[in-house]
Protein backbone atom coordinates (compact mmCIF):
# COMPACT_ATOMS: atom_id res chain seq x y z
CA UNK A 1 0.00 0.00 0.00
CA UNK A 2 3.10 2.42 0.55
CA UNK A 3 4.88 2.06 -2.54
CA UNK A 4 1.47 2.82 -4.27
CA UNK A 5 1.58 6.01 -3.10
CA UNK A 6 5.35 6.21 -5.11
CA UNK A 7 3.75 7.57 -8.34
CA UNK A 8 2.10 10.83 -6.55
CA UNK A 9 5.85 11.79 -5.66
CA UNK A 10 7.18 14.76 -7.76
CA UNK A 11 10.72 12.71 -8.97
CA UNK A 12 12.08 16.10 -10.84
CA UNK A 13 11.84 18.14 -7.78
CA UNK A 14 14.58 16.53 -5.28
CA UNK A 15 13.93 18.33 -2.31
CA UNK A 16 10.74 16.57 -2.20
CA UNK A 17 11.17 13.19 -3.62
CA UNK A 18 14.39 12.51 -1.22
CA UNK A 19 12.46 13.61 1.67
CA UNK A 20 9.28 11.41 0.59
CA UNK A 21 11.10 8.91 -0.24
CA UNK A 22 13.73 8.32 2.85
CA UNK A 23 10.51 8.56 5.00
CA UNK A 24 8.62 5.22 3.52
CA UNK A 25 11.67 3.57 3.41
CA UNK A 26 12.56 4.48 6.74
CA UNK A 27 8.99 3.11 7.71
CA UNK A 28 9.04 0.20 6.29
CA UNK A 29 12.69 -1.11 7.77
CA UNK A 30 12.01 -0.21 11.26
CA UNK A 31 8.77 -0.51 11.62
CA UNK A 32 7.39 2.86 13.32
CA UNK A 33 6.01 5.72 11.85
CA UNK A 34 7.38 7.82 13.66
CA UNK A 35 11.09 7.67 12.85
CA UNK A 36 9.97 7.61 9.23
CA UNK A 37 8.31 10.59 9.68
CA UNK A 38 11.15 12.10 11.83
CA UNK A 39 13.78 11.20 8.82
CA UNK A 40 11.62 12.44 6.54
CA UNK A 41 11.89 16.04 8.03
CA UNK A 42 15.62 15.45 8.56
CA UNK A 43 15.97 14.83 5.29
CA UNK A 44 14.27 17.87 4.08
CA UNK A 45 15.77 20.57 6.38
CA UNK A 46 19.56 18.81 5.08
CA UNK A 47 18.52 19.29 1.33
CA UNK A 48 17.18 23.12 1.75
CA UNK A 49 20.35 23.63 3.77
CA UNK A 50 22.57 21.52 1.05
CA UNK A 51 20.72 23.71 -1.56
CA UNK A 52 20.82 27.16 -0.43
CA UNK A 53 17.49 27.58 0.55
CA UNK A 54 17.65 27.69 4.49
CA UNK A 55 14.95 30.78 4.65
CA UNK A 56 12.41 28.03 3.06
CA UNK A 57 12.71 26.55 6.73
CA UNK A 58 9.93 26.96 8.67
CA UNK A 59 10.91 27.96 12.11
CA UNK A 60 8.61 25.23 13.92
CA UNK A 61 10.26 22.58 11.56
CA UNK A 62 13.98 23.64 12.24
CA UNK A 63 13.17 22.97 16.08
CA UNK A 64 11.30 19.77 15.76
CA UNK A 65 13.77 18.10 12.79
CA UNK A 66 16.53 19.67 16.04
CA UNK A 67 14.71 17.74 18.30
CA UNK A 68 14.18 14.54 16.14
CA UNK A 69 18.10 14.69 15.77
CA UNK A 70 19.05 14.86 19.74
CA UNK A 71 16.52 12.19 20.03
CA UNK A 72 18.53 10.01 17.88
CA UNK A 73 21.67 10.83 19.57
CA UNK A 74 20.25 10.10 22.88
CA UNK A 75 18.69 6.56 21.59
CA UNK A 76 22.71 5.88 19.99
CA UNK A 77 24.41 7.04 23.44
CA UNK A 78 22.10 5.26 26.15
Amino acid sequence: MMVSSFKEINWSDLSEAVPAFMASIVMGLIYNISYGIAAGFIFYCLIKLIEGKAKEIHPILAIVTIGFILNFVVLAVL
